[in-house]
């Protein structure tokens, strides 16, 4: 169930929705696997040279994926197939230091074996870290969720459940699902070096309060899909959040603050197996 907690009225509002960031520089561009790449460069000395890779929303199946009107990418796919070779293309194109996964890997429980030697051929020197999305946490009924995080650990994956991993230039704060979870922030106050936000749903990074969102440069999130299905000029016709269309899809800037956050459209589909005029992409930062 989502956290209950009491949160300043109105804390949803404190982000919006911008076309030019501050602090980043956005550029966009087409691999030649057809996956949307948006990339966004932060000036940071102490990080300079220091990349991460950030993908979402995968939801993979046997049956068939439509991508209509997406401007590239592949018409249609099927399993892991084109996924599979298009990350696996985008991490030895790119060189990503961090990898970092947003959640709902798979859309049904036979596709783990598939989905987990996909994710074993993914590296990153630096490390690769998920979170618990809300299809993840629903397939517990066929599958112990310790079973799943035992599989990302062979996979050479490590999920994040409300926790932290850091280094030198970097700390990650994953965060459990808003759907079917209880995310949570510790203290991160005391804590040096750029810090990354994970969440699945930006419905968990809208409602947190002050003191646990404010210490965090940037927040990565999916679970919208952009809508997966948009229209030319208004965009999504519907956006799996409790917000509908304020956190559908894109770059956002905390008001007062120094917190920006990124909505990933992902690549897979779930309620229905289609994406219109919404390319499914990857998302770099670079420092």
């Amino acid at each position: 169930m989502p956290d209950y907690r009491t949160v300043p009225a109105n804390t949803h509002r404190q982000f919006r929705r911008i076309r030019r960031p501050r602090r980043f520089h956005r550029t966009e561009r087409r691999l030649p696997s057809g996956l949307l790449l948006k990339e966004y460069e932060f000036l940071s000395e102490d990080r300079k040279g220091k990349t991460l890779l950030f993908f979402t929303d995968l939801h993979l199946r046997f049956s068939l994926t439509r991508n209509l009107f997406g401007g590239g990418g592949p018409p249609f796919w099927r399993g892991s197939g084109w996924i599979a070779s298009a990350l696996r293309e985008a991490t030895e194109m790119l060189h990503p230091d961090y990898l970092l996964f947003g959640g709902d890997l798979v859309t049904y429980t036979e596709c783990y074996p598939a989905a987990m030697r996909m994710m074993a051929e993914l590296r990153a020197p630096g490390g690769c870290f998920a979170v618990p999305g809300n299809w993840d946490k629903r397939r517990r009924r066929w599958l112990p969720f310790r079973e799943i995080e035992r599989r990302y650990e062979q996979a050479g994956w490590r999920l994040l459940v409300n926790e932290e991993v850091r280094d030198d230039a970097l700390l990650i704060y994953g965060t459990d699902d808003y759907k079917i979870g209880i995310p949570r922030v510790y203290d991160t106050r005391a804590k040096t070096g750029f810090r990354v936000l994970l969440s699945h749903n930006p419905d968990t990074v809208a409602e947190l309060p002050e003191e646990e969102i404010g210490p965090f440069d940037l927040a990565l999130c999916g679970h919208t899909h952009g809508g997966q299905i948009r229209l030319p000029g208004f965009g999504a016709l519907r956006a799996s959040s409790r917000y509908w269309k304020r956190f559908e899809y894109g770059f956002y800037e905390r008001k007062g603050g120094n917190t920006a956050m990124i909505v990933s459209s992902g690549i897979g589909a779930t309620w229905i197996p289609v994406r219109i005029h919404c390319p499914p992409e990857a998302v770099l930062v670079r420092f």
